[in-house]
């Protein structure tokens, strides 16, 4: 490939970045965070839906794997740009042992350079595992050969036996959008498990199996939100089936607001009357948010709290003094606009990394406090990812401490760990990193 052409985002947000922090702040390093840390950035999902195999004593996983482009590097090769990248699937036992490994080459191409950044293009893959039933951990990786990066995503799964149970439904598949042709019903997947709220709504689709035939399957689908309480339901029947029946339930998003929600869908038999092996439970989680905002907020006042470390003192009481949450999105994102160093794309690339290093510094930094709020969140969120850590957690005669290295701000930031329970502090901080300060 003609490297020369090499087309790296991340080092336009470096770029751009300062001006969002410029005059009288501070620039920011590499996006990516050091090899020595464990990485929580998110640049591309993935979806394990269980169904039902076809093979005796066996069940199926299917992987979804969605990459977006803005997260991709591209080469310009003639009049297109590409991008090429290695996806693996690993799932293992629980005790780590390797039950099957798919890997695949994948390259996409786009002729306008303006697609390399759309939050509109996605690459999606899909692979079919059939294994036996029981608890697993998944292990999906995308490697990038050309910059030799890569980034993992580690989760767990438990995998039903559909064949156990009189009455059993599959995992929910969360979905965007359904198309028809013909007799068939096509489905494009919401692998995030994140839609917008201004959308006309979304999917649920699962299968149900029965071991007998059913003369009525009766189905109530719950919705809950993040303080468990109930905010949506329905009731309805489908048709008999002999013993595999596909079911969509559709969802109106609009009627939600942005946050995390449970949905809970229960099935009876119409001739099951009070026996409870004759009913089926499947859930699963997805968020809803806002269109022209990350996917990672799901409160506003939560994200104006979370400006301390970019706005002044006043910026933050003008958008807090916003009567509705309405008036405090709009006045919230007035301030991002005034940022934003591209007015004519559709997305705020600053907003964006800001709120995903938010993100990272709660995952990887909270202990008895959001980590946002913590001194290596701030650290984090105002400088970015430290291009080299040094870790002391046992040495004699000194409390545990990190060194956190920015070479290109000729800087260092050293964390102690006073207490023993992973409560880091900054060690001589300089005036420039609590400037903003509330």
């Amino acid at each position: 490939m003609n490297t020369l052409g090499y087309i790296s985002k991340k080092r336009l947000a470096f770029i751009l970045w300062g001006v969002l922090l410029s005059p009288g702040s501070v620039t920011v390093s590499q996006v990516e965070f050091s090899r020595a840390g464990p990485r929580f950035d998110t640049n591309f999902y993935y979806d394990v839906i269980a169904v039902s195999s076809d093979q005796p004593g066996k069940s199926r996983i299917d992987v979804y794997v969605e990459v977006p482009y803005r997260e991709l590097h591209f080469v310009k090769i003639g009049n297109e740009y590409v991008a090429s990248f290695e996806e693996t699937v690993q799932l293992l036992t629980r005790d780590k042992q390797l039950v099957d490994q798919r890997s695949w080459n994948n390259e996409v191409s786009v002729k306008d350079f303006s697609e390399t950044s759309s939050d509109k293009h996605n690459s999606l893959t899909h692979q079919q595992i059939n294994v036996t039933p029981g608890d697993f951990e998944i292990s999906v990786q995308i490697y990038e050969p050309e910059i030799q990066k890569r980034t993992n995503l580690h989760g767990t799964i438990r995998v039903t036996d559909f064949g156990k149970d009189e009455l059993s439904f599959s995992d929910i598949m969360l979905v965007n959008k359904l198309t028809k042709a013909g007799d068939k019903t096509g489905i494009i997947p919401n692998v995030a498990a994140s839609f917008p709220r201004q959308t006309d709504g979304f999917y649920l689709f699962f299968e149900a199996y029965h071991i007998s035939p059913v003369d009525s399957l009766f189905l109530v689908c719950h919705i809950f939100n993040s303080a468990k309480k109930e905010v949506w339901k329905k009731d309805e029947a489908e048709p008999p089936s002999e013993s595999k029946l596909q079911i969509f339930i559709k969802v109106d998003s609009t009627m939600f607001p942005a946050g995390q929600y449970t949905v809970v869908v229960d099935g009876y038999n119409a001739r099951s009357g009070s026996n409870p092996d004759l009913k089926a439970t499947t859930s699963r989680r997805f968020s809803i948010h806002w269109s022209d905002m990350p996917m990672t907020i799901s409160s506003i006042e939560k994200a104006v709290d979370e400006l301390r470390y970019v706005a002044k003192s006043e910026e933050i009481d003008y958008i807090e003094a916003g009567t509705t949450d309405d008036e405090k999105r709009k006045r919230f994102l007035e301030f991002w606009n005034k940022r934003n160093p591209d007015p004519s794309s559709d997305r705020n690339a600053l907003m964006e990394e800001y709120y995903r290093r938010v993100d990272y510094a709660n995952k990887a930094f909270t202990r008895y406090t959001e980590g946002w709020k913590t001194d290596m969140g701030m650290v984090y969120i105002r400088l970015g990812p430290p291009e080299n850590i040094e870790r002391h957690p046992f040495e004699m005669d000194t409390k545990p401490y990190e060194v956190w290295y920015y070479y290109q701000l000729n800087r260092e930031c050293v964390f102690v760990d006073y207490s023993g329970f992973g409560d880091y502090r900054l060690q001589n901080p300089t005036a420039d990193l609590f400037r903003g300060l509330r």
